[in-house]
């Protein structure tokens, strides 16, 4: 009769060892990528139903709009600022999806992760440079996250191509409380984060002409617009893809748009 043969429990070696923290690893990056996944979805849920509740299109007053694609917003301002007190303006670009509340702290760090109302979101809220006093100032910036859903100011990136610009136009209308206003991008390039265009506190003058000189200058592509000595700026920023530098684009304000 055959003797049963003794099985031998395998060691636990440094191969096992490695499969588990393997695994651990990649069910850590999938952990990561699904909240960034959901937080994106909730960051673009809140906007949506923000802009229900508060943005209407309208039939414009002209009877000619001079921008083919412009349809005019009624945007509610008491009930923006009843979901967040800091909101002071609303961009709503022609030919992309940026359309936005944009809110002003004095903090260039506080809205960076958060929503409108304070809560967090990575997508953060579009927001005004602190050391403007407002969106009239002379030369105001506004900054923005590049999301990688496309969100945000992303869209600003479709201004690289000189072709797009060619076919879209940069036209776009900033609403506040005291108005609204039509703008059109001159200038669009890459900078790094500590460029001198992000000066502001200008008044009209021989200064605030060579800066915007040196915005012209600083240009990928001739535009074709043209830019006066006494005209508003308002300079929108975003990260590049890599995060390092910055996506760059100015614009005039061309006229007032008459609301019912």
């Amino acid at each position: 009769m055959p003797t049963p043969t003794k099985q031998t429990k395998r060691k636990f070696g440094l191969l096992d060892f490695v499969r588990i923290i393997l695994v651990l690893v990649i069910l850590c990056a999938l952990g990561v990528i699904a909240y960034r996944l959901w937080d994106y979805k909730i960051g673009t849920d809140r906007y949506n139903q923000l802009q229900q509740q508060a943005v209407q299109p309208v039939e414009p007053v002209q009877e000619e709009s001079p921008e083919e694609g412009f349809v005019p917003l009624d945007i509610d301002f008491d009930t923006l600022r009843e979901e967040g007190p800091d909101i002071i303006g609303w961009i709503d670009f022609d030919s992309v999806e940026i359309s936005y509340p944009i809110v002003y702290s004095g903090d260039n760090s506080y809205y960076l992760r958060r929503l409108w109302d304070g809560s967090y979101n990575q997508a953060g809220t579009l927001f005004l440079e602190g050391n403007n006093q407002s969106l009239n100032d002379l030369h105001a910036i506004v900054y923005g996250h590049n999301m990688r859903n496309g969100t945000m100011f992303a869209p600003l990136k479709e201004y690289l191509d000189p072709e797009f610009f060619a076919a879209n136009g940069g036209w776009f209308t900033l609403y506040t409380p005291e108005g609204a206003w039509r703008y059109q991008l001159f200038s669009i390039h890459e900078a790094e984060p500590d460029d001198p265009l992000y000066t502001v506190g200008f008044v009209v003058g021989d200064e605030y002409t060579e800066f915007l000189k040196t915005l012209r200058e600083a240009r990928l592509y001739d535009t074709g617009v043209t830019v006066y000595s006494d005209d508003h700026v308002l300079t929108l920023s975003t990260c590049t893809d890599d995060g390092n530098d910055r996506i760059v684009a100015h614009a005039r304000r061309a006229e007032a748009v008459e609301l019912p």
